[in-house]
């Protein structure tokens, strides 16, 4: 019989489930409308009875059927091989928090995260200084001055340096500074990095980086952006880490930044091989068999230095071993694997994406079992 304290669980996530319907309607009103505007749709009936056992099975609204065309008369999945598409409440509120518990700050604070990275012995962007709250503050955690961090951007030798806020996501807010003549420039607005810039910035949180000098091999592929290779590792306590996904995500159209919710694109990687697969795909599930600018063919590439970057993914994950599941942003620069930063919630939607319905690949046997629990703090809700 189950406890009070694991119905007051289910309760709460399940009337948080209710109010979240309205934020995903919006967030996948595009994939909505192409619901709305195909042509070669199944039944009526059909397309409301699958719905229905899909929502009784995962105990959501099941947006997913429309991100992944499960509503089309192509669509060849039985009801059972549609239930292992994960809906996105249930990965970013039921599965990962379980995986990550109280340690969800580790991928969350960028600043926090550097300096466990440091401890750690692990290769990370040389970082400049960090801003909050109206103060400014070294790597080492003093307190700095504005000409003081100015004095740091200008002995830089790197070519970007990159201004994140320190809780971003998807990109979301990240600044690139390109050198020119000895200045950075914002590249959208020609913004200098001086003084006055840091001052503003200075008022909430950031983190300042210099950029990655990417390898030449994966600028072959496209050369504007940082292109990373995100990692999904999964770890149980006394075994060896494993690697249940690999992604390669890329910038296009000259943007600077790889996040597929800001244009980027993303193809599957066969983890044990290092083969990119045959195409690309982008948030608007648009395909591509080559890069759109570079034209560089994605079918049969093999990454040169897949092993490097597998063995770096491992060792990173042992390292942050109490959380299960992690989305390990990696780029690899001249001088190796270099670690942008971790996810506690990786992307699931890129994830179904290429390699399909995941439920079993993340131990979901039963998805009502991740709607109760004992172990939780008011935090947890």
């Amino acid at each position: 019989m189950k406890s009070i304290k694991e119905y007051l669980y289910y309760f709460i996530k399940v009337n948080s489930e209710k109010s979240h319907r309205d934020y995903y309607r919006n967030y996948y009103t595009k994939y909505l409308d192409m619901y709305m505007s195909c042509e070669e749709k199944k039944s009526a009936n059909t397309i409301k009875n699958e719905m229905r056992i899909l929502k009784k099975y995962w105990n959501v609204y099941p947006f997913q059927y429309f991100r992944y065309n499960l509503y089309k008369k192509d669509c060849t999945l039985s009801i059972e091989e549609m239930k292992d598409y994960i809906p996105d409440f249930f990965a970013y509120y039921l599965l990962f928090p379980k995986s990550f518990k109280d340690r969800n700050i580790l991928c969350e604070d960028k600043k926090l995260m550097h300096i466990v990275n440091v401890g750690l012995k692990i290769s990370q962007p040389n970082t400049l200084f960090f801003t909050e709250n109206n103060t400014i503050l070294s790597t080492s955690l003093d307190f700095i001055n504005t000409t003081k961090c100015y004095n740091l951007i200008q002995k830089s030798n790197a070519n970007k340096i990159f201004v994140k806020p320190t809780f971003g996501v998807g990109g979301k807010g990240i600044k690139v500074f390109n050198k020119n003549n000895n200045i950075f420039l914002d590249s959208s607005s020609n913004t200098p990095l001086d003084e006055n810039y840091i001052s503003e910035i200075a008022k909430n949180n950031y983190i300042v980086q210099e950029g990655v000098n990417q390898h030449m091999d994966i600028n072959k592929i496209y050369p504007y952006a940082i292109n990373t290779f995100r990692i999904i590792t999964e770890y149980n306590q006394g075994k060896e880490p494993k690697i249940i996904f690999s992604l390669l995500r890329m910038g296009c159209g000259g943007m600077q930044i790889d996040n597929a919710s800001s244009g980027g694109i993303y193809i599957k990687i066969n983890s044990e091989s290092g083969l990119l697969g045959d195409e690309a795909i982008a948030d608007d599930r648009k395909t591509y068999i080559k890069h759109p600018d570079t034209l560089f063919l994605f079918s049969n590439y093999k990454i040169p230095f897949w092993n490097e970057i597998i063995k770096f993914a491992k060792d990173v994950a042992l390292k942050y071993s109490p959380i299960k599941y992690i989305g390990w942003d990696i780029a690899y620069s001249e001088s190796g694997p270099v670690l942008i930063e971790g996810n506690n919630g990786p992307g699931i939607e890129i994830i179904q994406d290429h390699f399909g319905g995941v439920r079993k690949e993340f131990d979901i046997n039963n998805p009502n079992d991740f709607w109760f629990s004992k172990s939780y703090g008011l935090k947890d809700l």
